[in-house]
């Protein structure tokens, strides 16, 4: 892994053999991401099939999915697909690394990683991801390069699974963002599957964040998928607020690579309350 502490209270982990995902993020004394109860785990090919990938993942602050493929394990172009993808399961090489330097007068700190999902007779994805920070800054910046290094053209899906967990995530905190829901999911066995559209008034119920659900045990969810309006030059800010920790955690990212949203919301009753906030393109 790879360990970041900006000195502005924001501290993270980095996890080179997951692709660089973030996992456990916390500012001051507040942990900002759920962590599931499989821990960090190291990458299997197992978990390429069908939900398996739910056995090694360890939630946190930042998951990525694709390259290829995200969302459900379905049959797709005659490709049978698991859920998310395979990216999050696969190391990361370190191409570069910077610390900051303040005598120096350098507060910047980076790290640069590349990243493969290939097979022979393709496809081959190669990831270029920079992740940086500077000192006194409570802020992190991912860039990601996707690159079709095969000879023919490939599906891409990309989507960042941005997952809130206790205390930031607690009842009464209510999430920020503008636009229109295209979809209102509930997907067995809670009750309906897809309803569309859902008006501005029910959708803003479901920003207030509730205590946890004791229908929601197991794999019951819901989830939103949004239009997100972007502002001024393209950007979607996005995010969660909690009034009563004083504390709020923002997303924005350009519209124009990521057109939806996601809003996963899974508040269970005993140890799996969380929510996410999921950019995506696909």
């Amino acid at each position: 892994v790879a360990l970041f502490d900006t000195g502005a209270g924001l501290r993270f982990t980095v996890a080179l053999d997951r692709g660089g995902d973030i996992v456990d993020a916390s500012f001051n004394q507040f942990a900002l991401a759920y962590l599931s109860p499989n821990g960090l785990r190291p990458p299997s090919p197992a978990h390429h099939t069908g939900i398996e990938w739910l056995r090694g993942w360890a939630g946190g602050l930042v998951t990525t999915c694709g390259p290829e493929h995200v969302g459900g394990p379905r049959e797709e172009d005659g490709v049978q697909t698991s859920l998310h993808g395979r990216y999050s399961g696969q190391p990361a090489q370190i191409e570069a690394l910077r610390n900051p330097d303040p005598p120096a007068g350098r507060h910047d700190m980076e790290i640069g990683l590349v990243t493969r999902d290939s097979r022979f007779f393709g496809p081959v994805f190669e990831i270029r991801r920079r992740i940086r920070c500077t000192l006194g800054e409570p802020e992190i910046r991912i860039e990601d390069t996707v690159t079709n290094r095969g000879d023919t053209r490939v599906a891409h899906h990309w989507l960042y699974h941005c997952n809130l967990g206790w205390p930031l995530l607690d009842a009464g905190a209510r999430f920020i963002y503008r636009g229109r829901a295209e979809h209102w999911i509930v997907p067995p066995p809670s009750g309906e599957d897809i309803l569309q559209p859902l008006s501005a008034a029910a959708m803003n119920r479901l920003k207030r964040v509730p205590p946890p659900l004791p229908r929601h045990a197991g794999m019951a969810e819901r989830g939103l998928i949004v239009d997100v309006a972007p502002e001024r030059g393209g950007w979607c800010r996005i995010g969660l607020i909690n009034e009563k920790l004083k504390l709020g955690l923002e997303i924005s990212y350009p519209k124009r690579a990521l057109p939806r949203m996601a809003n996963w919301q899974h508040y269970g009753p005993r140890g799996c309350y969380v929510s996410g906030l999921e950019p995506f393109s696909g």
